[in-house]
C-alpha cells in the first residue's frame, strides 16, 4: 500500500514521464533545488493544488530560473490544478529547444 500524499505521488510521476529523478528533501535542504532533475536538461519545481487555482509569480520563476541555472539545466514548472497538468518553460529556451529538435529531424 502506498502511504505517500497525491503531490508526492504526482511528483514521482512527473519524474517518470520526463525521464528523471525526485530530488527528496528539496524543500527544505539548500542543496536540493528542485523538485525533479530531468536528465542533464531541466531542472523542474513541481506544484500540485487541488483548488481551482494556482499563482505563478514572477518571483517565484526567477527563484526557479536561477536554482537551474546555477545546476547547468533548463527550468520548467509542472503545474497540476485538479486533474490538468500543465509545464511552464521561458518562451526563449521552448524555442531553442523546438529549433534544436528540427535541426536534428532533417
Amino acid at each position: 500500500m502506498n502511504n505517500k500524499p497525491e503531490w508526492a505521488k504526482w511528483e514521482d510521476q512527473l519524474a517518470k514521464d520526463f525521464g528523471g529523478d525526485v530530488q527528496s528533501g528539496s524543500g527544505n535542504v539548500w542543496n536540493k533545488k528542485g523538485d525533479v532533475k530531468a536528465g542533464n536538461k531541466f531542472l523542474i519545481e513541481g506544484k500540485y493544488t487541488s483548488k481551482k487555482s494556482f499563482s505563478l509569480t514572477l518571483k517565484l520563476w526567477d527563484k526557479i530560473y536561477g536554482e537551474a541555472l546555477d545546476n547547468f539545466r533548463l527550468p520548467m514548472m509542472g503545474i497540476k490544478i485538479q486533474d490538468a497538468e500543465l509545464v511552464v518553460l521561458d518562451k526563449e529556451d521552448l524555442i531553442s529547444l523546438l529549433k534544436n529538435q528540427c535541426d536534428k529531424s532533417h
